[in-house]
């Protein structure tokens, strides 16, 4: 027996299909439109013919019942998901954003009814999460205000009287390993067996390689030319909708498709991987048990590796430090920054001098002496008394705020080590550096 409920449609339950119908008709351009949602439960069913009403844009509806927040955020949501805007761990993130905010007293409440403070007060009140959930939340508030605006259902965006809070945690810096902690780490690994320490060839692929745990993880047969000596990065290990771990159609980013050389030291742990693989499905070189190996299980067992078998604890070390100890060392070998950019896949060469800003900052005394060095080789100087006196440690502080000094100077000789001084003339301290 049908049962009409205001504002719901129709909800009924079918003896025939022992399951839960509602149904809702809504007239466009003159020609009645009927569509109907299954469910388990009356609920459900409800549920479902809300968001249906919404996904149609109900006027009459939403002037009498609202437009909840929540549905605002899944709308947008999944707009961005068939459209091809974001991918499945995209997808999944968001949700477990959404799922904060429903589950909080906000969540319950239609976008014209909520105020800044609401907002405020929401935002106060999770600031144990880290700056970056704090930022994706602050961030779903607005696209959703920004939406309800465009479709007339507020006024106003409440987000601009709204501060986006500090984290009472602090940002965790991935740091990489020192020298003398790469070589106690390799040394183990190199010298476990797979029996012992099954992700081992994992690490030390990340190590030497600097590729990423998920690449790593999504690495087939097929992506390795020993003849050749590459290795090709095509794809990615991510979370699908439901929070589970996938292969996605690509790499992080359109530039994480790269090939890498690989060390002649690296060939054996290959060839090794390759043969203990080599009756995996679809010719992955790393699953366990037939299933795709997830990030956390890689990190869990570093952990443990590092405080059970090397002593060490509290290093704040991840499997992401593995690959930035190999972006390390390439800095400290004199890498040029867009080869490591390449070798690391990033779309822009400011995320590589961004990221290690504190490892290149370590070797510009080592820079600034080659630009004397070129001075003095090309004759560049001039009298001496013609110059203000300034220390080198005055020329470094001054190049770290970008202050575009031209250095002419004489006698270079002793500027040596940094302790001696040289001269700048002040009429060229606007031109570039």
């Amino acid at each position: 027996m049908a049962k009409r409920n205001r504002g719901e449609g129709t909800i009924y339950y079918s003896e025939a299909r022992k399951q839960w119908i509602g149904q809702f008709t809504k007239t466009i351009e003159g020609e009645k439109i009927r569509k109907s949602v299954y469910g388990a439960t009356k609920n459900e069913v409800s549920e479902k013919l809300l968001d249906l009403r919404i996904e149609m844009k109900d006027a009459d509806f939403i002037k009498e019942k609202g437009m909840p927040l929540i549905q605002i955020m899944e709308l947008i949501r999944d707009k961005k998901y068939n459209s091809n805007k974001i991918k499945d761990g995209q997808y999944s993130r968001i949700t477990k954003n959404i799922e904060k905010i429903h589950d909080s007293k906000i969540g319950k409440m239609n976008v014209k009814d909520i105020t800044a403070d609401n907002i405020q007060y929401f935002l106060n009140d999770n600031k144990e999460y880290s700056n970056s959930t704090i930022k994706k939340l602050y961030e779903q508030f607005n696209q959703a205000f920004e939406y309800a605006i465009r479709n007339k259902y507020i006024k106003d965006n409440p987000m601009h009287d709204v501060i986006k809070p500090k984290s009472i945690k602090q940002d965790k810096e991935v740091r990489a390993l020192t020298i003398d902690e790469q070589k106690e780490l390799s040394d183990y690994l190199f010298k476990s067996s797979i029996k012992d320490e099954k992700y081992k060839n994992v690490f030390l692929i990340q190590m030497y390689m600097g590729l990423r745990i998920g690449e790593t993880l999504a690495l087939t047969k097929n992506d390795i030319d020993l003849p050749q000596k590459l290795l090709f990065v095509n794809r990615t290990t991510t979370i699908g909708k439901n929070g589970e771990t996938i292969i996605g159609d690509s790499t992080k980013t359109y530039a994480g498709k790269r090939s890498i050389p690989i060390p002649d030291f690296m060939i054996s742990i290959f060839k090794e991987q390759i043969e203990i693989s080599k009756n995996n499905k679809e010719n992955f070189l790393f699953l366990n048990d037939d299933k795709l190996i997830t990030n956390s299980a890689c990190n869990s067992r570093l952990k443990r590796i590092l405080l059970d078998k090397l002593g060490w604890e509290n290093t704040g070390i991840s499997t992401h430090s593995l690959r930035h100890t190999f972006a390390t060392r390439c800095i400290e070998s004199g890498v040029n920054a867009v080869v490591l950019q390449r070798l690391l896949g990033h779309t822009d060469i400011s995320i590589t001098l961004n990221t290690y800003t504190s490892v290149f900052n370590l070797f510009k005394d080592n820079e600034l002496e080659k630009v004397i060095e070129l001075y003095k080789n090309n004759s560049l100087v001039t009298k001496k008394e013609d110059y203000i006196k300034i220390s080198p440690k005055e020329i470094l502080e001054s190049t770290e705020k970008s202050t575009s000094t031209l250095i002419q100077a004489e006698s270079i000789e002793k500027f040596q080590n940094g302790t001696e001084d040289i001269y700048i003339d002040e009429e060229y301290d606007e031109m570039e550096f």
